[in-house]
């Protein structure tokens, strides 16, 4: 299998959530290894988290305008080795204020918040050096519009069959319980997210930008060996009689 490098990239696609064909969509992304780079934690302010990691990866959705909503797939910051999984609702007044479903255990293995957004992480050792010393995996998003956005991490070797032998028909109902649910309903409009950009990318000194974060990233490139993708492959599945360039894949 082809196997590519991806450092300073951004990859778009363009779609539209209340087109009947992607309704359905079923995303997959295989890496064998996720960016990672150096931390600090002598910020201003003494925050920590994403304001003290030069790096931020991400696969992540986005429109043009705020009323497009956003949905992150993953995003990665050192130290963590989990990823964060958020549905932001930039425009409340449009759509709706989505909040974090109750009891989400019962639906999901995960645990959140809901600052800026409805943020749930995916389970410890799913990201950056954990999931590259295993070799890589597979992260997936199921967004059945109208009803929920699902998502699950697969780390080496724990890989569903239907996924490691690149079955045209995969089928999520089969995987087990997800690493985070977002249902759509009553307060959380389905079109909280809709025309959607697809993103992969790594972005540099988010967050409060500090001179320091400036000087590691201009005066230090060796220590950003570790920062690329590796990407076996980016997949689209769709609901049986859908037009779709991947496949269909199963539920139920």
């Amino acid at each position: 299998m082809d196997v590519f490098k991806l450092l300073f990239l951004e990859l778009f696609l363009l779609f539209s959530a209340d087109a009947a064909p992607l309704a359905g969509r079923l995303f997959m992304l295989s890496m064998d290894h996720i960016p990672t780079g150096p931390y600090y934690s002598n910020v201003t302010g003494n925050v920590t988290g994403w304001h003290s990691s030069p790096i931020w990866p991400a696969w992540w959705m986005n429109g043009d305008d705020r009323s497009n909503g956003e949905f992150d797939m993953f995003e990665a910051y050192e130290p963590n080795n989990h990823a964060s999984i958020t549905l932001h609702d930039w425009d409340q007044s449009l759509y709706g204020n989505c909040t974090m479903p109750d009891n989400i255990t019962q639906y999901a293995n995960s645990s959140g918040n809901a600052f800026g957004g409805i943020t749930q992480f995916s389970p410890n050792g799913t990201s950056l050096e954990p999931f590259n010393k295993a070799g890589g995996g597979v992260y997936v998003m199921q967004w059945d519009h109208g009803k929920f956005i699902r998502e699950w991490t697969f780390v080496k070797p724990n890989i569903p069959a239907d996924i490691l032998n690149g079955s045209p028909n995969p089928n999520p109902d089969t995987w087990g319980m997800p690493n985070a649910y977002f249902p759509f309903g009553k307060n959380c409009h389905p079109d909280t997210v809709n025309h959607m950009y697809l993103i992969l990318n790594i972005a540099f000194c988010n967050g409060p930008v500090t001179e320091e974060c400036k000087d590691i990233v201009r005066m230090q490139p060796e220590a950003f060996n570790e920062t690329y993708f590796l990407i076996n492959y980016m997949k689209a599945f769709c609901r049986p009689n859908e037009k779709c360039l991947t496949g269909i894949y199963g539920s139920g």
